[in-house]
């Protein structure tokens, strides 16, 4: 911290015409989310911290917001930060002595089909990690909670205890109250008009009444975000929309009651519902989105509601009559048409933002009093811990990179608002917005047949199907690449597979400091020249920062390999930790092309296309060398394969692509050699029991419950993490595979699973093993169930499948053929 920043300051309060001249953190906007994270900060003992609101506190989207709670909903994070949010109302109720208008109703989940009763009892069982519990209604028992739905319109409902409702204003006045009490400043009607970095990470942010001197920013400014983020000269992928509900006048129905009804949601129709008074909110996520104020949200909108279009709900309001006749004879008693910002897959950016120092976001909070206490409590943790303490990639700002902006944002926010109504499949992939980042022998795979899916900006095929032109059908159980993922994994198992594999996050690490920086930020020992090592990046905190592949390609000369959606966030970690000369990092993630020869076949087909010895002598398992390859000169060649089989990824200038690529396959003509995609690689690895990144490995765990501490070099002195891991904290979870006997379904992750009828885990990811023939699921069980032998059951589709715990991989245990 600057050392004018050190002095601890002890009178906060606000005078008219006073501003303090320092803080630690200057929180930019008082929504729900800037209160929250203020409050966070205070109650953790940043005294000195200070949130500046242009106008009054709500102004914006905080005050026009529905304020229903829930917490049943995907993906994990959400779940988790919705589950703190809801039980933080009454505490905060009680620290500020401000009423928050806090209803505990319940909540009912409507279903009208099948597939979404396959929907929620896949949300359900995924809920049950978190201690979230719930349960299906029949139509009858639905109607008789909640008296206003039509029995006849719906097949199910999952009911959940912890819904309700919240005032906003008040909820939002109760965070600032608390606040304050604590400490903390709030200056209102105090505009920022720049953010301006100093050389040692510190701000100074500028206000009509003076200049703040802060160590931290928080930009947690809602529908201003996108202003104050190009302040600080970044460019926020956010798109506000345009989103209707309307309060009726009283309904006879509901004024009999003796009871409040509980929170309603009808996914199927895009449509939400709750008690107001002795009539009903209804809001609704129209069929036609409306974006607004695409350039910019004006700087004098404050407390304003948009033109209402009531047109735009009628298809959601015909449907919802349908399941509430009382809709259809209610008046309305006001319309509310309120501006929304949003992020291209409608879930927050939160954290420190990759390409500036100290300057948190904390925007596209969608469901704001849903999740505002929670993304307050983590952006506050980020802060003063350096971590968030969970995995919140999901949420991270550094998803998205420079390719997230304009048409794509704008394409995507259209996209998921229009389609609320629809459910969410296992791997489906959404074409809004695409393509970005064609590979170059985007058209080769094309017409072989290749189904496209989508990371980080790359297209990449999922899988090949027998002609050009097929997509993905969507289903809960098989969908109709299962048999050909299948057949591409067997195809691996028994000759060749070539895959594209470019999406991938890759960093060259030179200088003559580069092998002790790399010593001092990875956990695992880096490889000499010419040899290659899986090296686990780990947080302060002990927990998995990053799953990384390290190669030495020439003393003082390293290529990273990692996640490409994580490579935002790699490069932010790198950046914090790099010296002031000595060692280099470039990102080569958009530079160099990549592919992947793997299967027993694979060393005699790339000897007849690469001018080198690659039998196990001279190129043995985890080699790592540049090579010519098909007259391409240094090409990035590595002995190795997340398949489990004698394999080779190849890393080249993205125009040489296309050469290397003909010249495989030309190669492997006669030896059996298919193209692959990267669903048979992820289905391959689970006979491996090989873990993932983002489902397996995340800041969930440490490295112990990860089963990756073999790869840590404990004996090689201090890294990031070491203290950490060396204090042994007791483990939470431990990795487990299974064998599930799911028949004609499918495990796909997010399932429950049980030992003596007790939930004792879950699954991370799940698929068919192509040679074993078999469900294969790898998660998280409770240390104490860890019991080879036992009768587990997995929780498919709302029935318990018999499973059985398989202590080492399912395919080749000993590891022989990736090493033969």
């Amino acid at each position: 911290m600057p050392d004018d920043l050190r002095t601890k300051k002890t009178d906060l309060k606000i005078e008219e015409g006073f501003m303090q001249k320092q803080a630690r953190v200057v929180v930019i906007g008082g929504g729900i989310v800037g209160c929250s994270v203020l409050y966070h900060l205070a109650r953790a003992g940043w005294r000195d911290v200070v949130l500046l609101e242009r106008q009054e506190l709500t102004s914006g989207s905080s005050w026009h917001a529905a304020g229903s709670l829930f917490t049943l909903t995907r993906p994990n994070i959400a779940a988790a930060l919705q589950l703190h949010s809801f039980r933080s109302y009454r505490e905060i109720e009680r620290e500020s002595g401000q009423p928050v208008g806090f209803h505990l109703t319940g909540g009912i989940s409507l279903c009208r089909s099948e597939d979404e009763v396959l929907s929620h009892q896949m949300l359900q069982s995924a809920c049950r990690r978190l201690g979230i519990e719930s349960h299906f209604l029949s139509p009858e028992e639905a109607a008789s909670r909640c008296p206003i739905l039509d029995p006849g319109r719906m097949i199910a409902a999952l009911w959940e205890e912890e819904g309700g409702h919240v005032d906003p204003a008040s909820a939002t006045q109760a965070f600032a109250a608390a606040a304050r009490k604590l400490g903390a400043a709030i200056e209102r009607h105090t505009p920022v008009r720049a953010t301006r970095p100093r050389a040692d990470g510190s701000w100074d942010v500028v206000t009509d009444r003076g200049t703040i001197h802060a160590e931290h920013v928080v930009n947690a400014a809602g529908l201003w975000a996108r202003e104050v983020g190009r302040m600080a000269g970044i460019s926020l992928p956010l798109m506000p929309v345009e989103h209707h509900y309307l309060v009726t006048e009283t309904i006879p129905e509901i004024a009999r009651l003796g009871f409040e009804l509980p929170q309603i949601n009808d996914n199927e129709i895009g449509c939400y519902a709750r008690q107001e008074g002795q009539g009903l909110l209804f809001g609704a996520y129209e069929g036609r989105c409306t974006h607004w104020s695409k350039e910019g949200t004006p700087a004098d909108f404050g407390h304003e509601l948009l033109p209402d279009d009531l047109s735009r709900m009628d298809w959601n309001f015909e449907r919802a009559v349908e399941m509430m006749p009382c809709l259809a004879t209610a008046g309305i008693r006001r319309v509310i048409n309120g501006p929304m910002m949003f992020s291209p897959d409608l879930s927050p950016l939160l954290g420190p933002h990759p390409a500036l120092r100290n300057y948190f976001c904390a925007n596209g909070v969608m469901t704001g009093f849903n999740q505002g206490p929670g993304v307050g409590k983590v952006v506050a943790d980020w802060i003063i811990e350096g971590d968030p303490g969970m995995d919140v990639m999901a949420w991270d700002v550094a998803r998205f990179g420079d390719w997230a902006q304009g048409a794509f944002t704008e394409a995507r926010t259209r996209y998921f608002y229009e389609h609320r109504c629809e459910r969410g499949y296992p791997g489906q992939e959404i074409e809004a917005g695409r393509p970005i980042f064609p590979t170059p022998v985007q058209d080769r795979l094309a017409a072989a047949g290749g189904v496209f899916g989508f990371s980080f900006g790359n297209e990449h095929p999922n899988w090949f199907a027998d002609r050009p032109g097929q997509r993905d059908t969507l289903s809960y159980r098989q969908p109709n690449w299962w048999h050909p993922v299948a057949d591409e994994g067997r195809r691996i198992r028994e000759a060749a597979g070539l895959m594209e594999f470019s999406a991938l996050a890759k960093f060259a690490v030179e200088g003559p400091g580069a092998e002790a920086w790399l010593d001092r930020i990875l956990a695992g020992r880096i490889p000499a020249a010419g040899r290659m090592a899986l090296c686990p990046m780990l947080t302060p905190q002990g927990r998995l920062a990053g799953d990384l592949s390290v190669a030495c390609l020439a003393p003082g000369r390293y290529l990273v390999l990692g996640s490409d959606a994580m490579q935002l966030a790699f490069q932010r970690r790198f950046d914090s930790a790099l010296p002031a000369e000595g060692v280099r990092v470039s990102n080569l993630s958009a530079t160099l092309a990549g592919l992947h020869l793997c299967g027993p076949e694979a060393r005699s087909i790339l000897a007849e296309v690469a001018l080198a010895d690659l039998d196990n002598w001279h190129f043995p398992f985890l080699s790592a060398a540049s090579l010519t390859v098909a007259g391409v000169p240094d090409v990035v060649v590595l002995r190795v394969s997340f398949t489990g089989e004698c394999g080779y990824e190849l890393y080249m200038p993205r125009d040489s692509q296309p050469r290397i690529f003909d010249a495989i396959l030309g190669a492997g003509r006669t030896r059996g050699l298919g193209l692959a995609g990267s669903r048979s690689l992820m289905m391959t690895r689970l006979e491996k029991s090989f873990p993932a990144w983002g489902p397996e490995l995340s800041a969930d765990y440490t490295p112990r419950e990860a089963g990756l501490m073999r790869h840590l070099a404990l004996e090689k002195g201090d890294f990031t993490g070491r203290d950490a891991v060396m204090s042994d904290p007791p483990m939470r979870e431990r990795i487990a595979t299974f064998s599930v006997d799911a028949g004609a379904d499918a495990v796909w992750g997010g399932e429950a699973v049980f030992l003596d009828g007790e939930a004792v885990g879950y699954v991370t990811s799940g698929g068919w093993g192509p040679f074993v023939g078999e469900h294969i699921a790898m998660g998280y069980v409770l240390p104490d169930a860890w019991q080879p032998g036992a009768a587990y059951e997995v929780e498919v589709l709302g029935r318990r499948r018999a499973a059985a715990l398989r202590p080492r991989p399912v395919y080749d245990p000993e590891g022989t053929r990736m090493r033969a």
